[in-house]
């Protein structure tokens, strides 16, 4: 079990606002440790976000506790209407991720004792601050968070996965042939989608850290950063066309005693296999320079290997003679069309990636 910078925080937030409740003779500390743990957020950013939200949530909910309890009293009646009142309200501010923190801080509030209850009340408000206080300061001061780090570590993760998902869908289309089964990619799919998850969810943490505190690398890293998720997303789904084809090309070559493979389409074969071997070198180069910050050389967008496949797939065409041949050739040309994609498409992201370096 690993216990990161942010449980830590947490720790220590709740017992400094532990403390100073007891220091200021506030009481139930508790609700303060609370509001503590409610407020420690993942960036700086979100940090000051969420306090300016939650400032704005308990002071409208302990006015609104303040007035009811002096006015109408602490009641079931009282209670049920603040609610009934103060939900709307926070709907109508856009401030959700309050509206539970709100009403308690309310409900705290109004449950103060009848007799001296401004006293009672000012003093239940003053421990929901402490801990929202407590809480900022933690996170603002102590081991703030930094993400280029994380994001390079998992942009380099979830690059080499995205690549190999799709270079192991085009494998096994190749070497289908040789099989009678199909491999199950299923958990290889999730792992894919989960790190490039985290991948652009630690750069939307990033970009609102970016506002507050600066970070070493520019915007147009940044940008790179982005597009690189936003290739690994696409190459998956290419990825997904190719295992999609896997299924229908088995049950076709069963239903005709599988057919031994010609020397032509086998040459077919290996020319998109190659491919894959492309790609594999233009991401490595990418990695290298956005993830690492290394330099190297752009590649050039040739029309050479799809001139070898257009010949290879000239040579097996006389032998189209039926449906049968005609859904291969189908399965080859969707095959090579999200390869050539792969491989344009990095090539244009590595030159980018080597100009704003």
């Amino acid at each position: 079990m690993r216990i990161g910078a942010r449980v830590i925080k947490t720790g220590i937030a709740v017992a400094i606002t532990m403390y100073i409740c007891k220091l200021l003779g506030l009481e139930p500390a508790f609700f303060g440790a609370v509001s503590a743990v409610i407020n420690i957020q993942p960036s700086i950013f979100l940090t000051l976000r969420a306090a300016r939200d939650q400032i704005l949530v308990h002071i409208i909910g302990i006015v609104a506790g303040f007035l009811f309890g002096y006015f109408l009293g602490v009641n079931p009646f009282s209670a049920g209407f603040i609610v009934i009142l103060l939900i709307p309200i926070y709907i109508k501010l856009k401030l959700h991720s309050g509206i539970t923190m709100g009403i308690v801080a309310a409900l705290f509030v109004l449950s103060s004792s009848t007799e001296e209850f401004m006293i009672h009340a000012l003093a239940r408000s003053g421990v929901i601050f402490v801990g929202l206080g407590s809480a900022m300061l933690i996170n603002v001061l102590l081991w703030p968070p930094r993400y280029t780090k994380l994001l390079k570590e998992k942009l380099s993760q979830s690059n080499e996965a995205s690549v190999l998902y799709f270079c192991r869908a085009v494998q096994d289309y190749v070497g289908l042939d040789d099989s009678k089964e199909l491999h199950d990619h299923m958990e290889q799919k999730k792992r894919v989608y989960k790190l490039n998850k985290e991948a652009r969810q630690l750069l939307d943490l990033m970009r609102s850290e970016r506002k507050v505190v600066t970070e070493s690398e520019p915007r147009e890293w940044i940008v790179l950063a982005e597009k690189l998720i936003d290739y690994n997303e696409s190459i998956i789904k290419k990825g997904n066309r190719i295992f999609d084809l896997l299924p229908i090309r088995l049950e076709r070559r069963m239903k005709s005693e599988a057919p031994p493979v010609s020397n032509e389409f086998k040459a077919i074969l290996d020319i998109l296999e190659s491919g894959c071997t492309i790609v594999v070198r233009v991401n490595g180069k990418i990695r290298s320079v956005i993830v690492d910050g290394g330099t190297t050389t752009p590649e050039e967008i040739s029309e050479e290997y799809w001139e070898s496949l257009t010949k290879a797939i000239d040579q097996w065409q006389p032998r189209l003679t039926g449906s049968y041949y005609l859904h291969g050739l189908l399965e080859v040309a969707v095959t090579a069309n999200e390869i050539k994609w792969a491989t344009r498409q990095a090539k244009i992201l590595l030159s980018e990636s080597v100009e704003n370096r």
